[in-house]
């Protein structure tokens, strides 16, 4: 891919890891009730698992669909409308669940273990994300990527949601910023989802265009 390409990648993923959901909320509540050190190991667990998922998701689509262009045409149209649909439930849902501190005593000998699993499970038994990367790989995928692509495409994700994740837990700790945070939480929502309808969109308009 041509470094367009990667930028508009790298641009969707960052968009689609700060939209509001299950994963954020998680993030936010291991951040709050039990400290910097298990937000951030939640946020690195998560982001090793969308890695997993996006390589998955990339591998699939070079050894089946590539060479097939009608189910491939139809993969990229249900998945440009899923990326729009996930932008306008983003647009009009999420406020950011945050939640108060409560005074919890783990007795784990391993608490910064089971935080990076939590984080990683959450993403692993997400179906949402296969879609939303089979969305977003559809139009990425090309006959000739080769395995180094493939692989690079599973990173880019991994990297942009753990850092996102891991920023979270860090900004989190600083005194007064989730009250804030919590009174943007539109404003995020509002950002990130009218740039998943945006590309959507676009990348639907392109399907057309290609066909007629």
């Amino acid at each position: 891919m041509d470094v367009n390409s990667w930028l508009q990648l790298a641009a969707i993923c960052f968009f689609g890891a700060i939209s509001p959901g299950p994963s954020l909320a998680v993030v936010v509540s291991n951040t709050i009730v039990k400290g910097r050190a298990y937000g951030v190991v939640t946020g690195i667990g998560h982001g090793v698992g969308i890695g997993l998922w996006a390589l998955l998701t990339a591998a699939g689509i070079v050894n089946v669909l590539v060479d097939r262009s009608g189910s491939l045409l139809l993969i990229q149209s249900l998945g440009a409308c899923l990326i729009a649909y996930i932008g306008f439930r983003t647009l009009t849902s999420g406020n950011l669940a945050l939640v108060n501190r409560e005074d919890r005593r783990s007795n784990d000998r391993h608490p910064l273990f089971r935080g990076s699993s939590e984080g990683l499970l959450i993403s692993l038994f997400n179906p949402k994300i296969a879609l939303f990367f089979l969305a977003i790989f559809s139009h990425f995928v090309r006959p000739n990527s080769d395995w180094t692509e493939v692989a690079i495409m599973g990173v880019i994700p991994a990297v942009i949601d753990a850092c996102w994740y891991v920023s979270v837990a860090m900004v989190l700790t600083v005194s007064n910023i989730s009250r804030v945070l919590e009174d943007r939480s539109k404003i995020i929502s509002v950002v990130s989802g009218g740039f998943l309808i945006v590309i959507g969109l676009y990348l639907l308009g392109a399907i057309i265009y290609r066909l007629f």
